[in-house]
């Protein structure tokens, strides 16, 4: 990688760089190994450490600004109330770069529209709305995975619309109370492993492409249109008004899922490992969800790719697209004239 100097606001290549940061008064600063900066229109108005540079960062940010997070653990508020855009190094430990995930283990509520998540993974439960009382609607995640997503409490008349899910595997997707619901979410590329609802209207209007969806543990699967996928529905469930186009469905029940259904070009089997090459349970994060040869020649997508996350017109990589903060070192104390030395190696070489 070529080393250049980082200029505050403007995209930059593979690097590594040294920033003199100016730090009145500050004379034995400690190292950290989590780095957290701030974007306002293009420029980084903001460089925090530690477990608390989230908070710090979040503190400072305003409507529309970016935060930039390391990798390593980060501390969040329990709520999130601006529209900001919250980026990590990864959700998965990537081999080929070393570069460690960034891991937010809090629960978290998300009280705002227009919030955007990637390259981060939620080791707590992510909320929609506390207790209603704030919107969030247009919540966007981008290669982020998450060990589970819930609502306690809704309205009918404020329903959680326009969620989206890009290159996500999300291991839980719950809600307990009859008023609670998403309507209008996009999954694209993603897997859900466990849709597991109390309410028939969770996933009302949901359109699903390239994805691996399991509805389990609830009532009713409706007004869901898929595409490319490959479904699961346990058997107490009732299916109805769906649209299925070129999609693998797995029985796990006496009733076939598409029987009543629109369909196009559709194929049922009998169990997961009729379809996928190593299953293992759908364990998360620890199945490649790879289709078998023979499924993913010979049953092919409208677009001609193979159905399932790694076809379509975004297949599924982990790994972000934008600059990472692979490592961090803060020198032990600061010069004479009051500069901190912190060297940060980035990478761009995503996908």
């Amino acid at each position: 990688m070529k080393t250049k100097a980082l200029q505050f606001g403007k995209a930059i290549s593979a690097a590594l760089f040294v920033l003199l940061l100016i730090v009145a008064g500050m004379k034995n600063a400690l190292a950290q190994n989590q780095v957290a900066t701030l974007q306002h229109n293009n420029i980084i108005t903001g460089v925090f450490y530690g477990q608390n540079a989230y908070s710090s960062a979040y503190d400072a940010a305003l409507e529309g600004d970016v935060i930039t997070l390391s990798s390593g653990t980060f501390r969040v508020a329990s709520q999130i109330r601006k529209a900001i855009t919250l980026r990590g190094a990864g959700c998965v430990y990537d081999s080929l770069t070393q570069v460690t995930p960034t891991i937010i283990p809090d629960e978290i509520w998300l009280d705002h529209n227009g919030i955007s998540f990637e390259g981060i993974w939620f080791t707590g439960t992510v909320f929609s709305g506390q207790n209603n009382a704030y919107p969030n609607n247009n919540i966007h995640f981008t290669k982020c995975n998450i060990d589970a997503i819930g609502t306690y409490s809704g309205s009918s008349s404020d329903p959680r619309m326009n969620w989206q899910f890009d290159n996500c595997i999300v291991k839980a997707f719950y809600s307990y109370f009859t008023d609670d619901y998403f309507h209008g979410m996009s999954i694209i590329n993603s897997v859900i492993r466990f849709a597991n609802y109390y309410h028939a209207d969770i996933f009302n209007l949901t359109t699903i492409h390239n994805s691996i969806v399991l509805f389990n543990n609830g009532q009713d699967v409706k007004n869901i249109v898929a595409y490319n996928s490959i479904i699961a529905v346990v058997s107490d469930h009732n299916v109805s008004n769906c649209n299925f186009y070129n999609c693998i469905g797995i029985k796990t029940g006496e009733t076939s899922l598409f029987e009543g259904q629109f369909t196009q070009n559709v194929m049922e089997v009998n169990s997961y490992e009729d379809v996928f090459e190593t299953f293992a349970g759908i364990v998360f994060y620890e199945n490649s969800y790879q289709l078998k040869e023979g499924i993913a020649t010979s049953f092919l997508g409208q677009d001609g790719t193979e159905v399932g996350i790694y076809g379509g017109m975004i297949p599924y990589k982990p790994r972000p697209s934008y600059m990472r903060m692979k490592r961090c070192n803060v020198a032990s104390r600061s010069t004479i004239d009051n500069k901190l030395s912190v060297e940060i190696e980035v990478l761009t070489d995503g996908e």
